[in-house]
């Protein structure tokens, strides 16, 4: 009897071991050991943000556009433009509305033309779309495999399109990296290089796809391959030679952005597992911060705020401020606050700031947050219309887009929430995740069945 009971004994315990093992392998120990992370909060830095002078939001030229993912500046900003705010007594109306495939990007608008990414009938595909009709001017499309996309959501890109100088340049969901020129009238668009970041780094596709929106920084384009032989890299734009990489984490879903601090020009990039600020130059690290979150679910862009930058993150992370100042090797990073699983958690979306304080989505609800303490502001509450969602900046108003598909308009104020307008059922479903867009009174939305154009001029 004893020999049969040593044996299960053993069995549960190689059941045990292998089952921990697992777990562990999913879950990885760097991730583990950030559940037993504290708040922290610097009292210097703090006291020296109180009287900082920090820059307020602004928005660029109407002629500028959207060419990028969150707007020109990559902070959620429109551009200047006409734009009415009494949603109740001029409703918007819907000036076009047609079919789109699946997929989570936003939309890219310049010079009168709308740049959609979807994915249709096992391609992903490019659309140009009249800005003012929404019909297809041209289109280019190629197969992508998403058959790695193995726990879901392998619906379609998730990267915004950048234009700029005649070009575009697009990241899909499987890695295909494409730089495309773009036609003259009547033309069609011409693919003038092309990588395959999972191939070329020998990187794993992440779970839910690459998403990081190409970053144009001088003559570089900056895109997140999240390999051990290069987390981060830059191609020169023109020829799609790589220039550099930078770091070895793993993949997040965030996108980079580019930004002068302590007077140093730096790369800012959210990785799986740090947040990194890199010499565009060469690709030199100047600073590395540890930004561990479950399932390397980094989504939200940084903001950068003057010499500081915010990152949040969902799956019981937090948010964490830092100031970044000049070294003499180039920069270095103070932590100003680590706020653990609570205050500002972004998922799918991104923050925006004026004037001191946050917007933006804490899980479900929507809230208010001053910069300069961390913490939420007591008493703003948003309408109970507003649930989790995605949300940009036009002037002093909160412009965005729930997951269920409603429009809303409020005020960016830090007093008092107040709603402007909205419009009901927009989309169906539950997986409206792109940020809406505005280019000269006009909103462009889109969700896996259409694409939308909203008029507010």
């Amino acid at each position: 009897m004893a020999r049969p009971l040593r044996r299960t004994a053993v069995l549960i315990g190689l059941v045990l071991i292998l089952g921990i093992g697992g777990t562990v392998a999913y879950l990885r120990w760097a991730t583990i050991l950030g559940w037993f992370e504290s708040e922290r909060v610097n009292p210097v830095e703090v006291a020296e943000l109180q009287s900082a002078v920090l820059p307020a939001a602004s928005a660029t030229d109407a002629a500028v556009g959207w060419p990028q993912w969150r707007g020109p500046n990559r902070d959620g900003v429109a551009p200047a433009g006409p734009f009415h705010t009494d949603w109740n007594t001029n409703p918007p109306q819907t000036l076009w509305s047609i079919p789109s495939g699946g997929g989570y990007s936003s939309l890219s608008v310049v010079a009168g033309r709308a740049y959609a990414f979807d994915f249709h009938d096992g391609q992903e595909r490019l659309r140009c779309l009249d800005a003012d009709t929404g019909k297809t001017i041209w289109e280019f499309a190629e197969p992508a495999d998403y058959a790695s996309m193995t726990l879901g959501y392998a619906t379609g890109p998730r990267a915004t399109p950048t234009v700029s100088d005649g070009k575009i340049f697009t990241v899909g969901a499987a890695g295909r990296f494409n730089c495309l020129e773009l036609p003259t009238a009547g033309g069609e668009p011409k693919r003038l290089w092309s990588h395959d970041l999972a191939g070329e780094f020998g990187a794993s596709i992440p779970t839910w796809g690459f998403a990081c929106s190409p970053l144009i920084e001088g003559d570089l384009v900056v895109v997140q391959p999240g390999s051990r032989k290069g987390s981060v890299a830059a191609y020169d734009r023109k020829s799609g030679t790589l220039r550099w990489t930078a770091g070895n984490d793993p993949n997040g879903y965030s996108s980079p952005v580019a930004a002068t601090l302590a007077g140093v020009r730096q790369v800012i990039a959210v990785t799986g597992k740090s947040v990194l600020g890199i010499r565009p130059a060469d690709g030199t690290v100047l600073w590395k911060y540890s930004w561990v979150t479950q399932f390397d679910g980094n989504i939200a862009t940084p903001i950068v705020v003057g010499d500081y930058v915010f990152v949040s993150a969902s799956y019981g992370k937090g948010c964490a401020l830092l100031h970044v100042e000049a070294a003499q090797d180039g920069a270095k990073i103070t932590e100003v606050y680590f706020r653990k699983n609570r205050v500002m958690r972004n998922h799918h979306d991104t923050c925006v700031y004026r004037d001191g304080f946050l917007y933006g989505f804490d899980g479900d609800y929507l809230k208010c947050v001053n910069l300069r303490t961390g913490e939420a502001v007591a008493g703003w509450e948003a309408d109970p219309f507003v649930t989790k969602g995605s949300v940009i900046l036009v002037d002093k108003y909160l412009l965005g887009m729930t997951e269920t598909g409603k429009l809303f308009l409020a005020d960016a104020d830090p007093k008092a929430f107040t709603l402007r307008g909205k419009m009901e059922s927009l989309f169906a479903g539950k997986e409206n995740w792109a940020t809406p867009v505005l280019v000269d009174g006009r909103i462009y939305v889109r969700n896996h069945e259409n694409v939308k154009c909203i008029n507010v001029r």
